[in-house]
């Protein structure tokens, strides 16, 4: 019988960041659907065990173990603490050293840090995007430094590093021409919790929303662009349409922390407020069960690296209307309409004909992208270990 292979993944519960939690929990997600025989053990390299229960909860997937990290920190007792200072005045160092115990794995993703050292383990990185060269103004000195320094000095001299679209990797290509490590482009796909348990009237009730609505499920950070779609509920509002558009995400943008007030205060002054609603943070399963009622969604994103609202769509079945840029090409062909991010009016456009005419949904079969997702890790996995 062939070994598993034990894969480490690292992940956290980042309510700041959910779709890099998101993104983690759709890999294992997608794992699960191999045959068991295919299955490599999962150990979760994270801070708390209340994370590793979360992941076990959400995806119920059989071979999982839990490795605290970051590593604890190592103590000396007494005596030991003794010897060591006798020894570093006799032999010039510390007679006794303890090393951290260290994960059983052969593959860890994403694998940026010092602290684990396995021997012969692949430096295997991801780098969600670039935004940073695209749209430097949404970013600190500081921050575009630090991003490029880990880049350069890290990413470039590692053996793999994986981009979620093709955009990306010739990103890469372009800023780091001679770059070590080798790409591999890995477009995930979502696996959604079930949601039929939500009773429609409620939820509505809970977040006091009326039929019909659009919906905006994107973090408020500035590169989500959400002012456009205030922009385009004035046009609408001023040719005597009344449109509601539901936004959902955490409201903290550390980069910008005017972003959510300057939204908020062009709604109060052109008094949208009957047009808005602000959810907060959601629970996932309510997110999607409002998604589904939807009119349409709409993603409105300045950059993307690869978006998990347009594969929620993907996987609903749902019609987005999305901002016309090159990753949102790459990842959508079906159900959709494109506007430019800086058009308020084109997009009051789309909003209007969705409203006036039935649109014809496509169906697709999700499940491929979510068995191809498998697959290509699979193969990630086996060009780091074989």
């Amino acid at each position: 019988m062939v070994k598993r292979k034990r894969i480490g993944l690292i992940f956290s519960y980042n309510e700041n960041w959910i779709a890099g939690s998101y993104y983690i929990l759709n890999i294992i997600h997608a794992l699960n659907i191999l045959n068991d025989k295919e299955k490599p053990v999962l150990v979760i390299l994270s801070d708390s065990v209340a994370n590793f229960d979360l992941v076990k909860k959400e995806t119920n997937y059989p071979f999982l173990e839990y490795f605290v990290f970051p590593l604890p920190e190592i103590n000396y007792n007494l005596f030991e603490n003794i010897l060591n200072k006798f020894s570093r005045k006799i032999i010039k160092r510390p007679l006794l050293v303890k090393k951290p115990k260290q994960p059983v794995i052969d593959f860890l993703y994403p694998n940026s840090v010092d602290a684990i050292q396995v021997s012969d383990l692949k430096k295997v990185n991801w780098i969600p995007d670039f935004q940073e060269e695209h749209l430097p103004q949404y970013f600190s000195e500081e921050e575009i430094k630090s991003r490029k320094h880990i880049q350069r000095e890290i990413y470039c001299y590692g053996d793999i590093v994986v981009l979620s679209s093709k955009d990306a990797a010739m990103d890469f290509k372009r800023l780091y021409p001679s770059a070590k490590a080798k790409t591999f482009v890995l477009n995930f796909a979502v696996t959604h919790p079930d949601f039929s348990h939500i009773n429609p009237n409620l939820l509505v009730e809970k977040y006091n929303i009326s039929y019909p609505y659009f919906f905006l499920p994107n973090q408020f950070w500035a590169h989500k662009n959400h002012m456009i779609v205030l922009k385009a509920l004035k046009v609408l509002q001023d040719e005597g349409i009344s449109i509601l558009v539901v936004f959902s995400g955490n409201e903290n943008d550390y980069r910008n922390n005017d972003y959510v007030g300057n939204l908020k205060s062009f709604i109060e002054v052109h008094n949208l407020k009957n047009n808005v609603k602000f959810l907060g943070f959601i629970p996932r399963d309510e997110q999607l069960f409002l998604m589904k009622q939807a009119e349409a969604i709409i993603q409105p994103s300045f950059f993307e690296g690869w978006s998990t609202v347009v594969e929620d769509v993907k996987a609903l079945n749902k019609f987005i209307l999305l901002s016309d840029i090159k990753v949102h090409r790459e990842q959508i062909l079906n159900n959709c309409e494109f506007f430019k991010p800086n058009d308020a009016d084109e997009l009051a456009l789309l909003i209007k004909k969705h409203i006036k005419v039935d649109t014809k949904i496509n169906y697709i079969d999700y499940s491929i992208n979510v068995k191809k997702f498998s697959h290509d890790f699979i193969e990630l996995i086996n060009s780091a270990t074989i």
